[in-house]
């Protein structure tokens, strides 16, 4: 039962992640009113791509849970490997995206750029303020090709996680 359960949390979870993935506004419905805030962090090409991470991350963890809760359900050695290669690989790219982070973090205060907390929440308060914007075309070109890099890419790490997976 708890096998069911677990797949039944994990894959809208999954699908969830990989849709932020796709388009980080998607991030918005968890926070109604605050549109327009999301809309200007997706039109800074950083930030859309941090968004986009996350994502990732969120669509790893759905599919780590679903993974665990058929192993549980079926109990297959396959299975029981992938759930282990997709933990890995979400554990390897949270490490990877955490320490990028801190890098960054870092570059931008040694070269004056940084953004405090207290600059970040009135920057919050006036994009939720003033509300969405129109842009025309509301998806550009660059945005297009992000969303294929970050598709393949995820792809391809799991495919790769799960291969190795299954051959150790």
């Amino acid at each position: 039962m708890g096998g069911i359960v677990g797949i039944v949390i994990g894959v809208p979870i999954a699908v969830f992640g990989f849709l932020v993935m796709r388009n980080p506004m998607r991030l918005s419905i968890l926070a109604p009113g605050e549109e327009g805030y999301y809309q200007r962090m997706v039109l800074n090409t950083s930030s859309r791509n941090s968004l986009r991470a996350f994502g990732m991350l969120i669509c790893l963890f759905g599919s780590g849970i679903s993974a665990s809760a058929s192993n549980a359900t079926f109990k297959t050695r396959a299975l029981h490997d992938i759930s282990d290669g997709l933990w890995a690989l979400m554990g390897i790219c949270f490490v990877a995206l955490w320490c990028f982070g801190v890098g960054f973090a870092i570059w931008q205060t040694l070269t004056g750029k940084s953004v405090g907390w207290s600059e970040w929440f009135q920057i919050r308060k006036k994009g939720i303020e003033l509300g969405p914007i129109e842009v025309l075309p509301s998806i550009t070109e660059q945005m297009r090709k992000e969303t294929i890099v970050f598709t393949v890419g995820l792809c391809v790490l799991v495919s790769f996680a799960a291969a190795v997976a299954l051959v150790r």
